[in-house]
């Protein structure tokens, strides 16, 4: 296994000792100050951070599912040892997905990092000719949205949930602009500073895809435009800042330009909308997902398989909030080693192999509910939720739906629960809204005061990196 040993920062092991199909040279990822002289390599470098975005140990497994085995959503199988220890509350600060979570989310940072300090100083020196410019803009806007996205996933889950009491508490180790010389000490900044760095990523982006013009991509297999604007809306939302976390998602689904998700909205259709989950196409819904293929490796890591050969089930507490006419009940199927599983996974061949949609159509519609609920607009807010809640056909009309905005907030938590299932958001969900959450064999664990432990390895550096001390005093009790 190569090693780059501009992977190895401060924090060396937490980016320098990933796993070995993450740092072959068959992705291509550029690292270092020399790594870089065209575009060429600038584009490279943006497959590289799109491959460990999709790899198992982030969005294409761990920081997706463990939201959801954490969170009384799925349970994972003894027998094949897949996610068991976070639905059984016994992993520790060594244990591997946390460690792996970790480790590619900051090469995820730092390779952004590196690479948009390349391509802003080719532009500067000349190296990028002028007919190129708009494709560097394109591409820089990328790497910041790609940077923003994993900032995000790690700071919700080794830092508490953002609020005015808790911001400013221990955040992560932040990157802007400069990447920490091999083996510094390094801190953590705050959660405000954290999300600060977000939503700066975030802008700047924003202003990339701007000067890109059409050359900005829109396509749902990249973070476009529609997968920034997603990603703006949910974290606008993490922050209470709902005018423009409404605003981001309402941009999103206009760019997809599939309908406006509302009551009337129908596309995706019924039909369509329980079809399109395991398959490899662009659907109606997705606004960023991770394309695979059967080149990918698909094995005991992959979510793919998680929910079909190695037995993870959907816990009986989240079936029962299915009504019997609602048509994503029908998502829900026997497992292979018993119990309820999800079909959502299953693939279209005998590998498994499928997309993984990380920001869909319905959560915006979603979020728009909630900020409007929030906001004590009733109608609006029963206007957008509509459009997933008209799947349990036993709702109508908005007349079906609740009339305040208590019990709209209410059931707005319950739909993500219905909607999301294996997506991974409850984890995140209960947290941001407060709820105290239940699972088969817990009650009422009030997870918002929760959070992971950092990696013991990145502790061990001996960087200065702190722990999150007396984590495991807030787990659940059975």
């Amino acid at each position: 296994m190569k090693i780059n040993k501009y992977l190895i920062l401060g924090f060396a092991f937490a980016l320098g000792l990933g796993s070995c199909s993450l740092d072959t040279e068959l992705y291509d990822q550029k690292q270092g100050s020399g790594a870089y002289s065209s575009l060429k390599d600038i584009e490279s470098s943006l497959n590289g951070i799109y491959y460990r975005v999709g790899s198992y140990p982030f969005l294409g497994n761990y920081a997706t599912t463990v939201g959801d085995f954490c969170s009384g959503m799925s349970t994972g199988s003894a027998s094949s040892g897949h996610m068991y220890s976070y639905s059984a509350f016994t992993f520790t600060s060594t244990s591997a997905e946390l460690e792996d979570i970790w480790n590619v989310g900051y090469k995820i940072i730092t390779g952004s990092t590196e690479a948009i300090n390349a391509a802003n100083k080719m532009l500067e020196d000349g190296t990028i000719v002028e007919s190129e410019h708009t494709t560097a803009y394109n591409y820089i806007a990328q790497f910041y949205a790609l940077k923003a996205l994993a900032n995000y996933y790690l700071v919700n889950l080794y830092a508490l949930p953002y609020s005015e009491s808790n911001k400013s508490q221990l955040g992560i180790i932040i990157i802007d602009k400069e990447i920490p010389a091999a083996f510094a000490n390094v801190s953590r900044g705050t959660i405000e500073d954290t999300y600060t760095q977000i939503t700066n990523d975030i802008q700047a982006a924003e202003n990339a895809f701007e000067q890109a013009g059409e050359e900005a991509v829109n396509s749902a297999y990249y973070m476009g435009m529609m997968g920034l604007q997603a990603l703006k809306a949910r974290v606008y939302l993490s922050l209470g800042k709902y005018n423009i976390a409404e605003a981001a998602a309402k941009e999103a689904i206009a760019l997809k330009g599939k309908g406006d998700g509302t009551a009337t909205d129908n596309v995706p259709s019924d039909e369509t909308y329980v079809s399109m989950w395991g398959d490899v196409v662009m659907t109606d819904e997705d606004l960023f997902t991770i394309k695979k293929s059967e080149d990918d490796n698909l094995s005991a890591n992959s979510i793919n398989t998680l929910y079909g050969s190695y037995y993870a089930t959907v816990q009986n507490s989240v079936i029962n909030k299915f009504g019997t006419n609602d048509i994503r009940a029908r998502l829900l199927i026997a497992g292979d080693g018993g119990g309820t599983t999800t079909s959502k996974f299953v693939g279209k061949t005998s590998t498994a192999v499928c997309n993984i949609p990380i920001f869909r159509k319905s959560e915006m519609s979603l979020i728009i509910a909630e900020c409007e609920a929030r906001n004590g607009n009733i109608g609006e807010a029963q206007k957008y939720l509509m459009f997933t809640a008209k799947r349990n056909k036993d709702i109508t009309s908005t007349s079906d739906l609740p009339s305040t905005s208590a019990d709209l907030l209410t059931f707005i938590s319950e739909e993500r629960i219905r909607e999301f299932v294996a997506e991974g958001h409850r984890f995140y969900d209960a947290r941001r809204m407060g709820d105290l959450v239940s699972g088969d064999n817990f009650q009422n664990w009030d997870i918002k005061k929760f959070v992971f432990p950092i990696p013991e390895a990145e502790i061990n550096t001996g960087t200065g990196c702190q722990q999150n001390d007396n984590w495991s005093d807030y787990l659940p009790t059975f």
